[in-house]
């Protein structure tokens, strides 16, 4: 049993069509609907009548929404009980990133946090993008680093949960290296390609199907390895099992030492914006603290390697390339 699919359940009960209520929960129709199972699951017994429109409540759903109600609004009392113990003597920031920006992006960027306010006690999560928007939405992290692009819908109430620009990045197509330093997979040849991809309703997955679009390589690719997490990619990418599109931030060093080689160009590379939330209501000095530093100094460019296409060459970056 997991509060969240509490949540689910009044959200639906609320709403009566699953798309809706997915929305505005902020995840997805086919995980939405999946967590609805596994309640129902639990329960014992169907929850909502499907055979019409919209769903209603069954007799078993209408008994058991009071004790959804009561049960969520306990859980958060005494969550908020719980945090004010556990703050006392201490000031831990919570923040919950994409597994990408965990790793690569967010030691460098509190190295430069720390610079301007001394050091600060941290703990960060690692999620999925579905799992930070809950983890924001529903209040158990003070800050949210995720990847953003104006073609993929994100957290909508800007009022509750404002963001800040803080880098700029973008998804590139690199390859292994082979023994001579060059790229032992291309874009450019007869042959079709393997290809290491993401789950289609992932982030970085619509943004690897733009490049693709962008760059006519629909019939260039095979589809070899799927995986939602641009680290395990990189791992299969750097065994030789095909090509990955990869954040710049994520491959700085591997392209630095020639084990990963760059074959994209930047035509169809899109420009991804590395963004931070927090949610209105949490309120403390050490958060407005790092809130207003990052609306003053703002990242210009998320740290990644020189820009250099398929040939090892350099070119200019292009700041005004349309997204």
């Amino acid at each position: 049993m997991e509060v969240d699919w509490l949540e689910d359940f009044l959200a639906l009960a609320s709403a009566g069509v699953f798309s809706r209520a997915a929305e505005a929960r902020n995840i997805s129709p086919a995980a939405f609907t999946r967590r609805i199972k596994n309640l129902e699951h639990w329960a014992g017994a169907p929850l909502f009548n499907r055979n019409v429109h919209p769903v209603e409540l069954t007799e078993a759903g209408r008994a058991f929404r009071p004790t959804a109600i009561e049960t969520i609004n306990a859980l958060k009392m005494c969550r908020h009980d719980l945090r004010d113990l556990s703050r006392q003597g201490t000031e831990v920031v919570n923040f919950i990133a994409l597994h990408t920006l965990a790793i690569s992006f967010f030691p460098g960027w509190l190295t430069r946090i720390t610079e301007r306010h001394g050091p600060l006690k941290t703990r960060v999560v690692a999620e999925n993008y579905s799992g930070c928007a809950e983890a924001i939405l529903n209040g158990s992290a003070d800050f949210m680093l995720c990847y953003a692009h104006a073609s993929v819908r994100t957290i909508a109430d800007a009022n509750r949960h404002p963001s800040i620009t803080v880098a700029q990045d973008r998804l590139i197509a690199v390859s292994a290296a082979d023994a001579h330093g060059e790229a032992r997979h291309r874009l450019d040849g007869a042959r079709q390609t393997p290809f290491l991809c993401y789950s289609p309703d992932s982030f970085l997955g619509q943004m690897s199907d733009l490049a693709v679009r962008r760059g006519n390589l629909r019939d260039r690719l095979s589809p070899v390895y799927e995986n939602s997490v641009a680290e395990a990619l990189k791992a299969a990418c750097l065994e030789g099992h095909g090509i990955a599109f990869l954040p710049a931030v994520a491959v700085q060093k591997e392209l630095k030492a020639r084990t990963l080689v760059r074959i994209s160009q930047p035509a169809f590379e899109p420009q991804i914006t590395v963004k931070l939330y927090r949610s209105a209501e949490r309120a403390r000095p050490v958060l407005e603290r790092i809130w207003q530093s990052c609306r003053t100094q703002p990242d210009q460019h998320a740290p990644g390697p020189a820009d250099t296409n398929a040939s090892g060459r350099h070119y200019m970056r292009n700041t005004k390339t349309e997204l």
